[in-house]
């Protein structure tokens, strides 16, 4: 025991003295500063890799250091490389023992076979082997692959799972775990199988997590699966950029439609272009003519609750001439890349999205992102309107808000600590990049693309069906979506009750909305909209006793006794109003006087410095001219730091961003709730969608899984390829190697090139070539070859088979022993 504790310590002596012997340059901050070995530093520099970027710089000597992190990154942010080199570095060469020591979940096939690519490109100089185990693949090549002893797995959850069970895998020989992509994970229901791997792995194994957002139920598995991570969160897309102007608009919830045609009609100008097929999309022509969206495209993302209502939007916009893609949660894999290329190529110019969709798409030129649905969470609203203004543009973040929605847009004040302009009555011209302004919008035009709207709902039985489940799904979505503050609802009441509250937005007035028929019209529309009548419904045309209702007469004595208290409150209200007023002309006839004048009145009247504007000191620092030396966001920047304070639970809490599902099943909590099946006539578990009722096995964990999981085909194959894995831990079978590889067989019969007449042995060739297959010239004449091909083989046991059947008897093996 002794001795191999010495090893051990030799071995990681050895180790250490070999990281700090490869760390060259320190300061460089590049690759060659990581202390990487050389075939790996070679593989990444054969690959094009010269600078890590933020997350690679960030990550590799954490995970080198045998650290368990959490990273926080985007797509292309090069997270796959900040976990594959590391991982090749630490495994370093190929292991004789049986048992994968190395493991990569990955959402989708797609990014597991690229993630497989990008593994075989930066272990090319090793002999590592690694194999990727995708759902859709023969499950024959898949136990080849697993036979072959590849020390990395790169695989999909359900695949992985269902290879466990069936083959009873033994996965605690896994040293480095990566969970990529985990937000999308847990988004596409992989969650109990996630569990069930986790609970099949060793617990001295390293664990990686990358994701692109961080919602609780993450934050939970990251607490079960990881041992003290440490939090990589790169911040830059969690700002609100400088360059943004953001605009606000009061609507009601019938008017949303009419007012997004107006915004892209009136206010963005979206211009509306000609269909486009999306063969264009593969033509090389039109690639060469155009491959990205211009500035004249003016490209703009909405932003909706639901999935439901991107059918029905995209529906509504098509048919006003707009050309529109759309991206939603269950949206298969391909449609969405079409549907996003047609939109970065500038084919269409308006893309309609969920929360759960928009994740990951960067588009370089997106000057507008318009908020239809105005989100519950202030994170959620800083990581749509963050899509926009991006490296060094400006852009613009126009939203709809309801009454409903009003305190949300309060939280939000408080959230970025901006104030809440309200209408248009202020005279300085408000700044959108640092004040929300809210307003109203013309009535005119909201009225006729209202009719427009309504017309088309109408007419269209198919556009009303989606608008009903439209419908249906915001009722879903706003009772699953989190309240907002109690004192933002109490503030948002006070906000509405303000006459400007439903003045016209300054984004919007003009020659033709600042006339003085139109604000008078507009004034009268505002006291009609307001207008409160004595009589309830149960009083309308009732008069008198004898044919008053039950309704009715409830209502009178119930008026008779609480109306004497709102008169009274109505009453102490006006005299304390006018006790005010009074208050304020005295004192105004005070100043006009200059009686009774206070020191600090006198002071600011004459420009007089008071006694604590003296001990003030005065600064000469001309703002519009001065550079600091350190930046204004600067501790939003910080997020690049390599320092991190605090535990992980306290850096999640200031990370974690929750977004609602876009479907129906998503958004309601238990998804096992009981429900009434008309045809069993009882109540049953599940949703209704597939095969609820299927069998179910338990495994090791304790959990249930499907029954299709062990189907016995890996003891099928076993027994027709004669193989007996190993168990792990143990010496790997000699043919491993070549497990993986397919044989070759030549199939192909070309014909011989035609002979040169004027050579010397044009006539020996020639015979040669006439001279029958399988025979050869022995003295001038054609010897049969003692050499058979396949088929000369395969005919001879024919006919040797029909001769058995033909004598029904089989020759005598041993001869004749006679009796004993």
């Amino acid at each position: 025991m002794e001795d191999s504790d010495d090893s051990g310590d030799e071995a990681k002596f050895i180790a250490t003295e070999t990281l700090a012997a490869n760390r060259k340059n320190k300061k460089s901050g590049g690759f060659q500063s990581m202390g990487l070995s050389h075939p790996i530093y070679k593989a990444i520099l054969h690959k094009g890799f010269k600078v890590p970027t933020p997350i690679q710089r960030r990550c590799i000597p954490l995970v080198m250091q045998g650290d368990d992190v959490v990273g926080m990154a985007r797509t292309g942010s090069g997270k796959t490389a900040a976990f594959l080199i590391p991982m090749l570095e630490r495994l370093k060469t190929h292991s004789a023992k049986v048992g994968a020591r190395g493991l990569v979940l990955s959402p989708s096939r797609e990014l597991a076979l690229q993630t497989q690519k990008v593994c075989k490109e930066l272990g090319k100089y090793t002999d590592i082997r690694s194999c990727s185990l995708v759902g859709g693949d023969s499950l024959d090549d898949q136990f080849n692959m697993i036979a072959s002893n590849p020390d990395i797995l790169i695989a999909t959850p359900g695949r992985l799972l269902h290879l466990a069970v069936e083959m009873e895998l033994d996965l605690r020989t896994i040293e480095y775990v990566v969970f990529d992509e985990a937000d999308r994970l847990f988004e596409m229901g992989f969650a109990v199988q996630l569990h069930e791997i986790l609970s099949r792995l060793p617990p001295s194994r390293q664990t990686l997590l990358f994701s692109a957002t961080l919602p609780k139920m993450l934050v939970d598995f990251a607490k079960a699966g990881l041992q003290e991570p440490t939090l990589v969160r790169l911040d830059v897309d969690t700002k609100i950029s400088r360059d943004l102007e953001m605009a606000f608009f009061a609507v009601k919830e019938v008017e949303k439609e009419a007012a997004l045609l107006y915004l892209l009609r009136s206010v963005i100008k979206l211009p509306k272009k000609p269909m486009v097929d999306d063969s264009v999309l593969f033509d090389k022509k039109h690639k060469k003519k155009r491959q990205v969206a211009t500035v004249d495209d003016h490209q703009t993302i909405l932003f909706v609750s639901t999935k439901h209502h991107v059918e029905y939007l995209s529906t509504i916009l098509t048919m006003s001439g707009y050309n529109v893609s759309y991206v939603y949660g269950s949206l298969d894999q391909t449609a969405r890349n079409i549907q996003i290329t047609r939109f970065r190529t500038g084919i269409t110019n308006l893309l309609v999205v969920t929360d759960v969709a928009a994740r990951g798409i960067d588009i370089p030129i997106l000057e507008n992102v318009i908020n239809y649905d105005f989100s519950g969470s202030s994170k959620v609203f800083v990581h749509r309107v963050g899509r926009a203004a991006r490296a060094g543009r400006r852009g613009w973040a126009y939203s709809l808000v309801t009454s409903e929605e009003l305190p949300y847009l309060v939280d939000l004040e408080l959230f970025l600590t901006r104030p809440l302009v309200v209408g248009s009555s202020t005279k300085k011209k408000p700044d959108y990049t640092t004040e929300l302004v809210i307003g109203s919008l013309p009535k005119d035009s909201l009225n006729d693309d209202i009719s427009w709207v309504f017309q088309r709902v109408e007419e269209d039985a198919g556009l009303q069906g989606l608008q009903k489940t439209a419908i249906n799904a915001f009722g879903l979505y706003n009772r699953t979506k989190p309240r907002a503050a109690p004192e933002s609802y109490t503030r948002a009441k006070k906000v509405m009750k303000s006459e400007a509250y439903l003045e016209m937005h300054p984004l919007l007035i003009n020659e033709e909305n600042s006339s003085a028929p139109e604000q008078e019209r507009l004034a009268l529309i505002n006291q009609i909209s307001g207008f409160r009548p004595a009589e309830t419904i149960f009083e309308v045309g009732q008069r008198g006793i004898k044919k008053a209702t039950a309704g009715t007469l409830v209502m009178r004595q119930r008026r008779e006794t609480v109306g004497s208290i709102i008169n009274a409150q109505r009453t102490q209200k006006a005299a304390a109003k006018a006790a005010e007023q009074t208050k304020e002309k005295a004192e105004a006839d005070k100043e006009d006087l200059g009686e009774d004048v206070d020191e600090e009145e006198l002071a600011s009247a004459f420009h007089i410095p008071s006694k604590k504007e003296k001990k003030t000191k005065t600064s000469y620092r001309d703002e519009q001219f001065y550079i600091d030396y350190t930046q204004k966001d600067a501790n939003t920047e910080r997020g690049y730091s390599m320092n991190t304070t605090g535990n992980f639970m306290e850096q999640a809490a200031k990370a974690q961003l929750d977004l609602i599902g876009d479907e129906n099943d998503t958004m309601t909590s238990n998804k096992n709730q009981l429900r009434w099946d008309a045809k069993k006539k009882n109540f049953v578990k599940g949703m209704g969608i597939g095969s609820d009722n299927k069998k179910m096995i338990r495994t090791e964990s304790g959990a249930l899984i499907s029954a299709s999981f062990k189907s016995g085909r890996f003891n099928e194959w076993s027994k027709k390829t004669h193989i007996d894995l190993p168990r792990a831990g143990e010496q790997e079978l000699a043919s491993a190697r070549n497990m993986n590889q397919k044989k070759f067989r030549h199939q192909r019969n070309d014909e011989a090139k035609p002979l040169d007449p004027l050579a010397l042995d044009y006539d020996r060739k020639m015979k040669k070539r006439q001279t029958p297959m399988g025979q050869k010239r022995v003295g001038g004449r054609n010897v049969r070859s003692e050499l058979k091909n396949a088929s000369q083989i395969r005919k001879g046991r024919v006919e040797k088979d029909k001769r058995k059947e033909k004598s029904n008897r089989s020759p005598k093996k041993g001869g004749y022993k006679g009796k004993r």
